[in-house]
């Protein structure tokens, strides 16, 4: 592909209909970072729409801002190799007929950056040289492009991460109105849409595709690519097959407690070997990664972990057969929720989740059975006290009350109850 072919709308003026898709709701908050000079970088797992949301920028930059269409560059380093300075040469020479820092408004787009090699200091130089210029990058390994930011461009960029379609895009999408505040009318509606949103995982792209499409989907264009070929680009390992039992074995039992020790006895591997081979696996954003719950964050970071896979599609298309509707649930709202903590006491009293801004903490715990008991309730009641918590949260599956202890509620609350539970969490927020 020559780079022509990556920029139509230098020929027509616009961005082909086919590029932009439909408005992702980040795109307003991205648009609004436009006129700062920061570079704006989005990251995230391959096939989460990111290109997309570059194009809808780009359309917003030619549509909005009236900036002609020669000042806008797009490149992706997935698809072609050329070193930086090519690209900036041909465009200069070609299109723009002008160098970049004549001084009119620039916009350079570059998807996978971490392709490129030494990409952090090679896009401060260029961020230095040309004060007009706006840079957007993208890329779908988390440390590399994080430590890359962090090391050479501190203070030039903003960060966004981008995730595949939410709850709310998926519905909008598939063009369903439902009236979030009168969610008990359309309950029959959101569960149907919710058993659809699980197994596609908000990949707006098989949304047509049957099981085994899904499956072939999930496991070959995207899995195996990101652990046969991204991750080995970004670090140096030489057993991209266990990278691959290693995520087998989490998404067959998500939630599963991390044991580097017996990991590495069971796969005939050392255990450090185990857990940097973990490590890759979450900073490509395969997995979520849960520690034991703490007040004191450096003590948490050394106590147990439990890890899940970052999405609930994994799940499926790298198992036999079935998987409950409890795992996927618990999977679902763990990555909904931003789940960074877990707690499990000394005698084995659990809670799913744990939410902490360091202003208010919230407990929750996801019980996806016909009756959730006051029994099941010990443990949830028993952190609160402990942590001189005021509100929990349990997800049902069809219960819905608020049990009171002392000056302590828990609210029960069903699945299916979406933005409900999304209310009661932004406290932590």
């Amino acid at each position: 592909m020559q780079i022509i072919d990556f920029n139509p709308w230098w020929k027509s003026s616009e961005v082909p209909g086919e590029l932009t898709g439909r408005h992702r709701n980040l795109l307003p908050k991205l648009i609004s970072y436009l006129d700062y000079r920061q570079i704006i970088l989005l990251y995230g797992i391959r096939r989460a729409g990111k290109t997309t949301l570059m194009h809808q920028i780009i359309d917003h930059i030619l549509t909005q801002k009236k900036i002609p269409h020669f000042n806008i560059l797009y490149f992706s380093f997935d698809l072609q190799e050329l070193s930086l300075e090519q690209i900036v040469e041909y465009y200069e020479v070609e299109i723009l007929k002008n160098e970049i820092r004549s001084g009119k408004p620039i916009y350079l787009f570059i998807d996978e950056i971490q392709k490129l090699d030494d990409w952090a200091n090679r896009i401060k130089i260029l961020y230095d040289r040309h004060p007009n210029l706006k840079l957007v990058l993208s890329g779908s390994a988390a440390l590399p492009l994080l430590k890359g930011t962090k090391e050479s461009l501190a203070g030039r960029f903003f960060e966004f991460l981008v995730k595949p379609f939410s709850f709310d895009e998926f519905i909008a999408f598939k063009g369903i109105k439902i009236d979030k505040e009168r969610e008990s009318l359309y309950e029959r509606e959101i569960k149907i849409l919710f058993q659809d949103f699980l197994a596609t995982g908000g990949f707006i792209e098989v949304l047509q595709f049957n099981e085994v499409a899904l499956k072939k989907y999930f496991k070959e264009s995207l899995l195996e690519r990101v652990i046969f070929k991204d991750i080995p680009e970004s670090f140096q390992i030489n057993r991209p097959n266990l990278l691959f039992r290693l995520l087998n074995i989490i998404t067959r039992q998500p939630g599963m407690f991390l044991d580097y020790k017996n990991l590495g006895n069971d796969l005939k591997v050392d255990q450090r070997t185990i857990s940097n081979y973990i490590s890759y696996l979450e900073y490509s954003l395969l997995i979520n990664k849960l520690y034991n719950y703490s007040s004191n964050q450096l003590t948490s970071e050394k106590k147990l972990k439990r890890v899940y896979p970052s999405n609930t599609a994994f799940i499926n298309s790298l198992s036999d057969s079935s998987v409950g509707q409890d795992i996927l649930l618990e999977t679902f709202y763990s990555g909904l929720l931003k789940a960074r903590f877990f707690f499990r006491s000394p005698r084995k009293e659990e809670v799913d989740i744990i939410l902490d801004n360091q202003h208010a903490v919230l407990p929750v715990e996801i019980k996806i059975r016909k009756k959730v008991r006051a029994s099941d309730l010990k443990p949830i009641f028993k952190f609160m006290e402990r942590y001189n918590c005021k509100k929990a949260l349990v997800i049902s599956k069809q219960n819905e009350r608020i049990e009171k202890k002392d000056n302590r509620q828990v609210f029960i609350l069903p699945y299916w109850k979406y933005w409900s539970i999304l209310n009661i969490s932004d406290f932590v927020e």
